[in-house]
């Protein structure tokens, strides 16, 4: 299998119907809301597409997905390390919505892949919009210890909800926050 690049999601009924990632809410929102959330702009997604596996409408299996959008935080939900310096209410946020992998490509690395671009991608659309954090509500405790252990804090306020400092991203990939 090959990385392919993470398009904006325009996925076929067929692509979205062989998605399968354990859990039913995440396949659900794919197969019937990512259409009508990037048509409305309140979510934009993003596909891992696998060339090498073709379904019967010609098109790349997906691997593995991601929806972004804006948000906020408010100043008490946010870790104390986060909130120095903040805005007067909220510190500007970039959602990640969803994120899941395919059950097929589950524990071969391409969670931390994926999550690596999703990360590169809020710095971007922080630069542009102004967001300080990615911001993440845990589906599961499995995908809280996931975002834990790629370095998201939890919020001091909200039990499944974590945040990641955008700062860090860029000065790791030497991008100008």
């Amino acid at each position: 299998m090959r990385l392919r690049r993470f398009d904006r999601a325009d996925p076929s009924k067929t692509q979205r119907k062989n998605f399968v990632c354990g859990e039913a809410t995440l396949d659900r929102w794919l197969a019937s809301q990512a259409r009508q959330s990037m048509e409305s702009r309140d979510a934009v997604s993003y596909l891992l597409l696998d060339e090498d596996a073709l379904l019967e409408d010609g098109r790349p299996r997906i691997a593995g997905y991601f929806c972004l959008s804006s948000g906020e935080v408010k100043i008490e939900e946010t870790p104390e390390a986060m909130a120095k310096r903040p805005p007067p209410e909220a510190i500007p946020a970039v959602r990640m919505g969803r994120f899941a992998i395919d059950e097929r490509y589950q524990g071969a690395g391409w969670g931390p892949e994926l999550l690596s671009e999703a990360l590169r991608s809020a710095v971007a659309a922080g630069d542009l919009i102004g967001a300080r954090v990615m911001l993440v509500d845990a589906i599961s405790e499995k995908a809280f210890a996931f975002y834990e252990r790629f370095g998201f804090t939890p919020s001091p306020i909200h039990p499944m909800q974590l945040l990641y400092d955008l700062r860090v991203v860029a000065a790791s990939v030497r991008i100008d926050p």
